[in-house]
């Protein structure tokens, strides 16, 4: 049986439908990747354009992409005329329609070397709804030979009207164990941290959250450092918490929390991560948790908090994160969760 995307882990039944598209050439001109960042979106995009332009496709023996091929080697190395990738800025929160229209004006030219033009759109959530309503416009009447494919973390920020024209593909998790076994396998950094330091490896697992590339990136000593320094300062303001502090003990350990936009989206995702499974444990003790790898110390953190409290900052933390990426004021938008969250405590 002929093996797809080699390069992608896990994923098995997406990977036996969308590579048995591109073999027999049954392709829509659309698809949406949806998944966390970590989870592979960005890899199976790149294998799905190396396969359509793979040159042993033909071949039945080979895997698709074989990888080996000039076209492959070309798309893998981001040096392939004929795919095309547009990303926003790291300064910024948008994606503008001025970027999307001159994407878009691309597409219309002819492909330079292969049957097959790719269009990839990373972070395709933080398009504004002018770029989307730009972009809609070629997915209503594509060229013959483009594909598009529009990667995103969240895709209920999309329009409707694109993702009813692009077809949905969602990137699973993989269970722990699974990630677990794959760092064994292939990172000695893995095998070092565990064997000197087995909880704050199993910290590293959790905090990935089931995406394996996220967990390969923390894997490294200064990150897995900073992830264990950023799990004691979510304990510390869940303890805070607990305590009903002050309003200053609640803004300086929110102060902690990164000031970068998206550096700071994982950390909330993580202080929601860490929440929930206090709100679990609240109601099932054996339930398994996503933050904490002691369910003991989870229970002990709970405490006396009210499964009411947990759940109202659960949600305070779950809106100001939508509003992150609704290009809210960082500075702003923390000083209101504080003040949202002593709301709460005051109850």
């Amino acid at each position: 049986m002929r093996s797809y995307f080699p390069r992608l882990l896990g994923n098995d039944e997406t990977k036996a439908r969308v590579g048995a598209a591109i073999e027999s050439g049954k392709l829509p001109h659309a698809f949406l990747i949806g998944g966390p960042s970590g989870s592979g979106k960005s890899t199976l995009a790149r294998e799905m354009a190396a396969a359509m332009n793979c040159k042993a496709k033909s071949i039945s023996g080979e895997p698709l992409p074989c990888g080996r091929c000039d076209s492959c080697r070309r798309i893998y190395e981001g040096n392939y005329p004929d795919l095309k990738i547009l990303e926003k800025k790291k300064d910024k929160a948008t994606l503008g329609v001025e970027a999307v229209k001159d994407f878009r004006e691309d597409m219309f030219l002819s492909p330079t070397e292969s049957e097959h033009k790719i269009y990839i759109i990373d972070d395709s959530e933080c398009m504004t709804a002018e770029a989307q309503n730009a972009l809609l416009k070629v997915l209503e009447e594509p060229p013959r030979s483009v594909t598009i494919i529009l990667l995103a973390k969240e895709c209920d920020r999309i329009l409707t009207t694109i993702k009813s024209r692009a077809q949905y593909i969602p990137m699973s998790r993989f269970t722990d164990s699974e990630i677990a076994e794959w760092l064994l396998r292939d990172s000695s950094e893995a095998k070092l941290m565990k064997a000197a330091d087995e909880a704050k490896f199993s910290g590293i697992i959790m905090s990935a959250d089931g995406r394996l590339g996220l967990a390969k990136i923390l894997i490294g000593k200064r990150l897995a450092d900073d992830t264990e320094v950023e799990r004691g300062e979510i304990i510390r303001l869940i303890s805070a918490i607990g305590k009903k502090a002050s309003y200053s003990e609640i803004y300086y350990a929110l102060s902690r929390f990164p000031t970068k936009r998206a550096e700071l989206s994982g950390s909330l995702e993580r202080l929601i991560s860490a929440l929930r499974d206090l709100i679990v444990i609240k109601y099932d003790s054996t339930a398994k948790t996503l933050f904490f790898t002691s369910r003991e110390a989870a229970t002990e953190l709970c405490g006396d908090i009210s499964e009411g409290r947990l759940v109202s900052v659960y949600d305070a933390v779950n809106e100001a994160h939508s509003l992150l990426w609704r290009n809210a004021n960082v500075s702003n938008l923390m000083s209101s969760l504080c003040a949202e969250i002593m709301t709460v405590c005051g109850k």
